[in-house]
């Protein structure tokens, strides 16, 4: 008997699926979801894409065997989201952790705290696949994820109403499967200037902790973070 459930696929379906993505795995469905109890405007809502359920599954198992074993722990050991050790809870600790010990031998700590506005729906699709592909991954499974970002598409629904199909040129599907890696993989080179500095990240959101004594003047980091930031999109 073969194994049952939703996670048993063929070899052969396997071994064709990684080489390529089906037309209709790339239409996206976007349901609006409020974030607030009353929106009065666009931003208060949350954007949730939903796409094919056997699209979602084959993306984890490419996530969960091959794309993050491939991303290097040292450069997402300051990232807390999107993986199964993170929390905000280890983010918290770990914040508090570097601020304790940096006031050891400073009378303060400058903490300079960022979100990333629409950080998902800007993402360079060139940008991302330059960093994918400095990845240790099987042609396969590259020559996939660039068939997976090229082509795309979606829908709006609301209340049962469709708006026209349009293509996506930007931007990682959330609610997708490979969406949040694609995200860490993105954001795994933002380190800061100084050594004696420390980055905490929560997906889209970042913390910068400034000692005291610093090796590096604090107008000049800003302008040089900047800068960085700016070629993530």
């Amino acid at each position: 008997m073969p194994p049952s459930g939703i996670f048993f696929i063929p070899k052969r379906v396997l071994r064709h699926i990684c080489w390529q993505v089906y037309a209709n795995w790339k239409l996206a469905v976007v349901t609006p979801v409020p974030k607030i109890a009353k929106p009065t405007s666009f931003s208060g809502f949350r954007l949730i894409s939903v796409t094919p359920i056997l699209s979602r599954v084959v993306e984890k198992i490419l996530v969960n065997k091959w794309v993050f074993p491939a991303i290097p722990t040292n450069a997402i050991r300051d990232q807390f989201a999107f993986r199964t050790t993170g929390s905000t809870t280890c983010a918290l600790v770990n914040l508090l952790h570097h601020v304790g010990c940096m006031l050891e031998t400073n009378n303060y700590v400058r903490c300079l705290t960022i979100d990333f506005s629409k950080a998902f729906d800007v993402v360079n699709h060139s940008v991302l696949l330059r960093k994918v592909s400095a990845l240790e991954l099987p042609d396969s499974v590259h020559n996939w994820i660039v068939s997976f970002l090229i082509g795309r598409r979606q829908i709006c629904a609301i209340n049962g109403v469709c708006s026209p199909v349009l293509p996506i040129s930007r931007g990682i599907i959330q609610g997708s499967g490979v969406g949040p890696t694609f995200y860490i993989i993105l954001k795994s080179d933002l380190n800061p200037l100084s050594a004696n500095n420390v980055f905490s990240k929560y997906a889209d959101d970042l913390n910068l902790l400034v000692p005291q004594h610093c090796d590096v003047i604090p107008s000049i980091q800003g302008i040089q973070f900047v800068d960085q930031v700016k070629s993530l999109v």
